[in-house]
């Protein structure tokens, strides 16, 4: 089922705005606020200056509590417990929470260790949660221009070609690889280099691959092919699997470019969660090294080794079949 729901004017006087939630999961949202809310113990003297706007067996829901349960919405759905109808509906679910936790309560579960154990990891959780967004608060900035510096470093991550046409040199040693760089570095041409270096199937043509569109072929090829630039550019020695790599770009079909302004904001919360996560390494680090710390692995418990399973080969494209 779907609620249409009308969106109240904000404060500049903006016309009203439609938008659709699904009752399913605003049922769900409304009662997820159990575990955010804490416990209704017994009945509490209210202030005269406080309304109460339910009860159950007594206990008070006063406007004061709803309200501030309200505020922890998004904004969308905010709006909505805002009107008449979303009011009441919101009103309902906290007293059936209050229902739950009375039952909860008369059955002894509140006492019970698997209660208190809960609790415990919860509150852990929590100052260490609270912590780690203290120390990065305000700590973490990322401005457009170092965003536009990571899109001119990455451009190709936002700007594939749509294919490219590439040849290859594929030798079992690092020396032979070398020998053949060598010879291209002299000005030889690539495929008699691979007619007489490659040990790929391919070596016959030339080395020549063929056609592969982005993450085609294995992850250190095609990183290596994609970061060639100009036609008739090689690549360095690359490590694919056991074997060592020399991969020229032949051709390229451009794909559509994507401009920065359509990739602006996911670069900035990409690098700020990047940035986020140094500084919560170095701060962890820092604390590490000023804790005295013993480990006695000797202690850890035995488990019985899981059976491990053959492996399995790699899947890869059909370009990714023709080269190592």
């Amino acid at each position: 089922m779907k609620l249409k729901i009308r969106g109240q004017k904000d404060r500049r006087g903006r016309s009203q705005r439609f938008f659709k939630i699904n009752g399913k999961i605003l049922f769900i949202a409304l009662f997820a606020v159990i575990i955010s809310m804490s416990l209704y113990g017994c009945a509490k003297k209210i202030a005269p200056s406080s309304k109460v706007i339910a009860t159950v067996n007594g206990k008070p829901i006063t406007a004061g509590k709803f309200k501030s349960e309200i505020a922890k919405f998004p904004p969308n759905l905010k709006d909505y417990l805002q009107t008449p109808a979303g009011s009441k509906r919101f009103i309902r679910s906290l007293v059936d929470r209050q229902i739950l936790v009375n039952e909860a309560v008369k059955e002894g579960i509140n006492k019970s260790k698997d209660y208190k154990s809960r609790v415990s990891d919860f509150k852990k959780g929590l100052l260490v949660q609270l912590l780690l967004h203290k120390e990065i608060s305000n700590k973490v900035s990322v401005t457009t221009a170092n965003a536009k510096a990571y899109y001119k470093k990455h451009f190709l991550s936002f700007n594939l070609p749509s294919k490219i046409n590439v040849s290859y040199v594929q030798s079992s040693s690092l020396k032979q690889a070398q020998a053949a760089y060598n010879l291209l570095k002299s000005g030889k041409p690539f495929a008699a280099v691979a007619q007489k270096y490659s040990t790929a199937p391919n070596a016959k043509s030339g080395g020549t691959l063929g056609w592969i569109k982005f993450e085609e072929t294995t992850p250190a090829f095609n990183n290596a092919a994609f970061n060639l630039r100009k036609i008739g550019e090689y690549s360095n020695i690359v490590k694919v699997g056991n074997n060592f790599d020399i991969i020229k770009l032949n051709n390229i079909i451009t794909g559509k470019p994507k401009p920065f302004s359509k990739v602006e904001n996911d670069i900035i919360i990409m690098m700020k969660q990047k940035e986020a996560s140094n500084i919560l390494k170095n701060f962890v680090k820092k604390l590490r090294a000023k804790s005295n710390i013993k480990y006695y692995y000797n202690n850890l418990p035995n488990f019985e080794a899981a059976p491990v399973p053959a492996p399995v080969p790699e899947k890869q494209g059909a370009a990714g079949k023709k080269q190592g």
